[in-house]
């Protein structure tokens, strides 16, 4: 009894996500890009791990340097699907570029003294795969093609 209204004191100053699908650990889950993931993008985030303080980010994937993606899907049920593997990044970033240039909403955020550039994408939302060449081994570079 006094072990949980301890842990609840200390959860006092944390914002904790109303909606979402939680961990146990109280933060959002995400799920990892697979080949062949199909997704209806609804909003991008690229930045460093840092500035994704809300998502529960894979150990594995905190050992990494650089930026980290996420891919929002436009169905709000939908975990976020959490990219690390440079060749999609490098896509990623080249379509957000474009997307901008349409018009589509972004904003810089800052979050734990890290920031993220995040792109909107409000009407039109467009569908893309994800694939790989399996047979060229488990680190073969991604493919992002419009469907």
């Amino acid at each position: 009894m006094i072990l949980a209204r301890q842990e609840n004191k200390n959860m006092a100053g944390k914002k904790k996500p109303v909606f979402g699908q939680l961990t146990l650990t109280g933060e959002l889950a995400v799920d990892w890009m697979k080949p062949d993931t199909e997704v209806i993008i609804g909003k991008v985030e690229i930045g460093p791990i840092g500035a994704f303080p809300e998502y529960n980010v894979p150990e594995w994937a905190n050992e990494r340097t650089g930026d980290i993606g996420l891919i929002h899907t436009t169905n709000s049920y939908d975990n976020p699907i959490l990219v690390t593997q440079r060749s999609i990044l490098r896509a990623l970033e080249h379509f957000c570029v474009e997307m901008e240039e349409k018009g589509c909403k972004t904003e810089v955020l800052t979050k734990a003294g890290a920031t993220k550039g995040v792109l909107y994408i409000e009407e039109d939302n467009p569908t893309y795969r994800f694939t790989r060449d399996e047979s060229k081994g488990q680190f073969a570079p991604y493919e992002m093609t419009k469907v």
